[in-house]
């Protein structure tokens, strides 16, 4: 007797939440803590300082702002993008970056693993495709070594969700943040969330707006291939 082919998952893309956190440098003239201020007009986005950068800011959406693939949410990227070109803002490109959280709160444990096996085995092409900065390569979005990937396992997910375990003891590498996918907030009880860390920083919403979609395709595309 053939045993039934398993059905398809369907995802669709504007089902997937996603928050960006955009790096940006401030010339030395401005003062970071007056733009921080001015942000807290911005309904539902957060600006912080970022010490990893020169007069550095990061600007991301609030938690209980929640960002979909929709005209409404690409507006308010487009109005805080404008907030900070009036301020000035510019680009280091060797140190600021554009990272995208997508939210896996609602997946199940093996294609969540998927997602992060694929990731790794186009991080390279990902990285070309984008332009990815050396320098950012070299120390904030390093690649993930291919290597040992095959010791990571459904059940490795399954308890770094649940927090039965604080580390991927089968791939470490994971347990670092400066790689090209950080799941340090996959956890149920944080973000629930793996976060791309390899597109540039960048004032252009073209560019912040294929990235999201980029990523949103990729997880969708992982998902159904599964």
């Amino acid at each position: 007797m053939t045993k039934p082919k398993k059905a398809i998952k369907l995802i669709k893309i504007e089902s997937i939440r996603y928050a960006i956190e955009l790096e940006a440098e401030l010339p030395s003239s401005q003062d970071a803590d007056k733009l921080i201020e001015r942000g807290r007009t911005l309904n539902g986005w957060e600006l912080k300082r970022d010490s990893s950068l020169e007069n550095g800011i990061e600007l991301s959406p609030l938690n209980s702002n929640k960002l979909y693939w929709n005209d409404e949410s690409l507006l308010q990227i487009k109005e805080v993008l404008a907030l900070l070109r009036v301020h000035r803002a510019k680009i280091n490109h060797e140190r600021c970056g554009l990272h995208i959280h997508y939210n896996i709160r609602n997946l199940e444990d093996k294609e969540i693993l998927n997602i992060i096996k694929e990731f790794i085995h186009k991080q390279r092409y990902i990285a070309k495709r984008f332009n990815v900065h050396p320098k950012r390569l070299e120390y904030t979005c390093k690649l993930l070594p291919r290597g040992e990937l095959h010791k990571l396992t459904e059940k490795d997910i399954h308890k770094a969700r649940n927090n039965e375990r604080s580390r991927f003891y089968n791939y470490s590498y994971l347990d670092e943040k400066h790689y090209s996918l950080n799941v340090n907030h996959i956890s149920k009880e944080d973000y629930g969330s793996i976060e791309f860390r390899l597109f540039n920083g960048t004032l252009n919403f073209r560019e912040i707006k294929e990235a999201i979609y980029f990523g949103l395709t990729f997880i969708k595309e992982a998902i159904e291939r599964e």
